[in-house]
């Protein structure tokens, strides 16, 4: 009973919102793509949140592209009799699992007589706990529903999912399948639940589907869960459970995979073989460091990410361990022999950096960072081979050792 009333609350709220703007109705159906009753799910229409890019297109046809270069519109010749202000407007993505902006392309109401390519691009996150393959194309039709037509091409080497329509709406790239959560991070012991969604049906031969919210996909299509990793995993249909070790593994983040028994048909394609993957990071809060495989010790602390350089800093008494770096706040970075990448342990008698030797030779190892939780900064590095100075010696001693770590802190303001 909650369900179908939170769905009937849903359907009226979004039907009062384009009675607000039947006078000025931003999206125009492709003829006959709108069922006779409701069959997809009803969404707002995304607001705007930027401004737009704009070009004047004729019967020569064109192209237009956003600031961001996102997406990418092209009118062959021919396409338009006369010549139009075309025009690119990102909003908010209401689409359902929809992944960055969505675009409103003007003026809608536009025909033409050949079909337009729109492509998006989409980016390394946009396929995390999916696949390339499963990435989709929607626009918004007059009723509220997405409605996603038939992938004309996808170019994994150029990372772009192309599609043809003859009319222009708002357009959203979205995900048909997915693991959810795509990743997630856990204390030592904690647990997660993992959920294999679809946002369309699968398996329907339809050139166009209207998008559903996101459901557990139906379990016979599972062929197994696996784990790549320490910890245990336990599969029921669509769904799994993971509990961590009450220790920080040594594979760390763990990889929990789903495979399909049975191919999987979308927009009349049949796919075999899939897997889709979510990763598990299993940290305590703070900054934790092994060295030589030994112990961990957590230093508690907190991540001041500014854009210039970013730094993760914990401390526990006179001890202290710390990365930092220059660049994006999400990314893989490599230890540098300047202040751009850096990795120091500083205890009462030893110094650990990412430089070792009398040279000094630049430590081997990477610094992962994920800064794409509002709450947590996580990550993982290796420094490999690190660098020591005894300082308690009256000639200071060096050498070499290990180093692994893995951080879960939050942002100082």
């Amino acid at each position: 009973m909650k369900i179908t009333l939170q769905v009937s609350i849903n359907v009226l709220l979004a039907l009062f919102v384009l009675a607000c703007n039947s006078k000025n109705d931003p999206v125009i159906p492709s003829p006959g793509a709108i069922p006779d009753k409701i069959s997809g799910t009803i969404t707002p229409v995304g607001t705007v949140t930027g401004a737009a890019v704009t070009v004047k297109i004729g019967p020569n046809g064109g192209k237009l592209e956003s600031v961001d270069h996102r997406i990418r519109i092209s009118i062959p010749a021919g396409a338009l009799e006369t010549e139009q202000t075309i025009s690119l407007q990102p909003l908010t993505n209401q689409c359902p699992a929809g992944k960055g902006n969505a675009f409103r392309i003007l003026p809608h109401g536009t025909t033409f007589s050949e079909p337009v390519s729109i492509t998006f691009q989409y980016r390394e996150t946009d396929t995390n706990g999916s696949t390339p393959d499963f990435l989709r194309l929607a626009y918004q039709d007059k009723k509220g529903i997405w409605q996603s037509p038939r992938v004309k091409n996808l170019d994994t080497i150029a990372s772009e999912v192309t599609i043809e329509t003859t009319h222009f709406s708002d357009w959203a790239l979205f995900q048909a399948m997915y693991i959810e959560p795509k990743q997630s991070t856990l204390n030592p012991g904690g647990h997660q639940q993992l959920t294999v969604l679809q946002t369309i049906d699968v398996g329907d031969p339809k050139k166009e589907y209207a998008l559903i919210m996101a459901e557990p996909l139906s379990a016979k299509y599972i062929e197994k869960w696996a784990l790549n990793g320490e910890g245990l995993l336990t599969p029921q249909g669509s769904r799994a459970y993971y509990h961590a070790p009450s220790w920080i593994p040594d594979i760390n983040p763990a990889a929990v995979s789903v495979f399909f028994n049975k191919s999987l048909t979308i927009n009349g394609k049949e796919y075999k073989n899939i897997r889709l993957v979510s990763n598990i990071l299993v940290a305590p809060e703070g900054l934790s460091v092994q060295l030589d495989r030994g112990d961990w010790h957590t230093y508690p602390g907190g991540a001041n990410i500014n854009g210039t350089l970013n730094v993760i800093l914990g401390r526990d008494g006179n001890e202290s361990a710390s990365v930092a770096w220059k660049g994006g706040p999400t990314g893989t970075f490599h230890w540098t022999k300047g202040p751009d990448v850096t990795f120091n342990l500083v205890k009462p008698k030893i110094n650990y950096m990412h430089l070792y030797g009398l040279g000094p030779s630049l430590s081997g190892g990477l610094l992962t960072v994920d800064n794409s939780d509002e709450t947590w900064v996580t990550g993982t590095f290796t420094v490999s081979p690190a660098g020591w100075i005894d300082r308690s010696k009256v000639k200071p001693e060096t050498g070499v050792s290990s180093v692994k770590g893995v951080f879960r802190v939050r942002r100082i303001d």
